[in-house]
């Protein structure tokens, strides 16, 4: 969004899920990209989105695939997978408890018990 110009980027859902440490964590990783391209500041990458090309695409696969040959490559998923063991049980037990919660609204709703 910042290569497109944006001057402030929602993370909303992001805080939603992981709470306030994702705004460390969402610097850190933009220092580090920052780092990695050179930049020593937003202004520098802001609104510097180029236009899609086959030769753009050809010259960041080739780039990508260096990358992941010589095992750089940090996605989110990697960084947020070992961040936290307990997450994915987190997630289960979330998902359960929304799950018990909607049955108990539609078993009121169509009154198969009284709250």
């Amino acid at each position: 969004m910042i290569l497109c110009g944006a001057s402030a980027v929602q993370v909303g859902t992001c805080h939603w899920t992981e709470g306030p440490k994702c705004f460390d964590r969402i610097c850190d990783e933009l220092q580090s990209i920052m780092a990695e391209k050179g930049y020593n500041s937003i202004d520098e990458f802001k609104n510097k989105l180029k236009e899609w090309s086959k030769e753009g695409v050809a010259l960041s696969r080739e780039a990508r695939m260096k990358k992941k040959a010589a095992g750089t490559i940090t996605t989110a998923a990697t960084v947020k997978g070992s961040a936290s063991a307990s997450s994915g049980m987190d997630n289960v037990m979330l998902t359960a408890l929304l799950m018990v919660a909607i049955a108990v609204l539609l078993a009121d709703k169509m009154d198969v018990i009284s709250i």
